[in-house]
């Protein structure tokens, strides 16, 4: 993935991050990369769709909207329990 975007953060969160999931479960990740800058929501899963199973549940995000949200109270809360795959931007170290 990193060849098509290049610098990413990854983070998965919910239920596999606490380590509650079930058989139905599907992983909650984020993906942020500035490459998304000016590129439309549905563009971005056609970008990435090749690279994410099926039973993920992927929020794209770039910088700018990441900063943002990370910042609600709501998003704060969702990722006190999370795994970090990558930080290419050091949103988490």
């Amino acid at each position: 993935m990193r060849k098509v975007i290049g610098k990413v953060t990854l983070i998965i969160y919910g239920s596999y991050a606490r380590g509650d999931f079930n058989l139905w479960s599907d992983v909650d990740v984020i993906l942020i990369s500035e490459y998304f800058t000016n590129i439309d929501f549905l563009k971005r899963y056609d970008i990435i769709s090749k690279f994410i199973p099926e039973n993920f549940e992927v929020k794209i995000w770039t910088l700018q909207e990441a900063k943002r949200n990370l910042s609600k109270p709501w998003w704060k809360e969702a990722l006190r329990n999370r795994i970090v795959i990558v930080d290419d931007y050091g949103l988490f170290t």
